[in-house]
């Protein structure tokens, strides 16, 4: 089975879903190895090449799983958290 990856991401006070890259930000083939975050894990994700957001880090809220025709699909949609919140929690 291959898998993709595609991580959304939710500005704080808002309800609407930014897209993180492109529609499948990692893909995993047959075989492969990857990591997929558990809802409550805190994320950080470096600036794209897009010209996006500098940087994106949040919390995961949401996994979605979606199987169609020998792929998985998996949506990870991280809420942002304020600053203070993740120095607490993500403090090396």
């Amino acid at each position: 089975m291959k898998f993709e990856i595609d991580y959304q991401f939710r500005p704080k006070g808002s309800d609407k879903l930014e897209d993180i890259g492109n529609a499948a930000d990692l893909t995993i083939e047959d075989g492969g190895f990857g990591v997929v975050p558990e809802v409550g894990d805190f994320v950080e994700i470096p600036r794209s090449r897009m010209g996006e957001r500098e940087v994106y880090y949040g919390k995961v809220t949401c996994r979605r799983f979606r199987y169609v025709l020998g792929y998985c699909h998996i949506r990870v949609i991280l809420d942002e958290v304020d600053d203070a919140t993740w120095r607490t929690e993500c403090a090396l």
